[in-house]
């Protein structure tokens, strides 16, 4: 019983509102192992966000898919919905790149943070922060991950 209404007190506290829909990102110079990357998230699905992207770096280009959970950690929009959010997601899936040396492959996780801020209910300047790795599978390595990010959330 107490563990249902943890969850219910957690999942209450931390609902979005107005429903997002997606942010859009880019990571200009601010990321590693990659240079320059753009990343989709979609928040359509209640407390989970997906997010797919791409990233090159010269003789590298990359690609990655995750998904995972969300939550709010705060919401200061006031009740015409303007104004900042956080948000943290914890994010798994698959990343894989090509390179002229060497080509990586496999499991990836990440945590991810966003500071929104809303100028009306569906459109906002979000700032992304994200740390994780990558599990190369053929050469059994583990390959870092940084990126920081700017973008759009709607």
């Amino acid at each position: 019983m107490h563990w249902a209404l943890t969850m219910a007190l957690l999942l209450g506290a931390g609902q979005e509102r107005p429903h997002l829909l997606g942010s859009v990102h880019l990571y200009p110079m601010s990321s590693f192992p990659d240079l320059l990357g753009a990343g989709i998230t979609v928040h359509a699905i209640p407390y989970v966000d997906v997010h797919a992207g791409l990233s090159a770096f010269p003789g590298r280009f990359g690609w990655w898919v995750r998904g995972g959970p969300r939550l709010v950690i705060a919401d200061f929009r006031d009740e015409k919905d303007v104004g900042l959010t956080w948000r943290i997601s914890a994010l798994a899936g698959y990343r894989a790149f090509r390179d002229s040396k060497a080509d990586a492959a496999g499991f990836s996780g990440l945590l991810s943070t966003d500071v929104t801020h809303f100028f009306s209910p569906h459109l906002g300047l979000s700032f992304q922060g994200a740390c994780g790795g990558m599990y190369d599978d053929a050469n059994k390595r583990v390959l870092p991950e940084l990126r920081l990010g700017v973008g759009l959330t709607f």
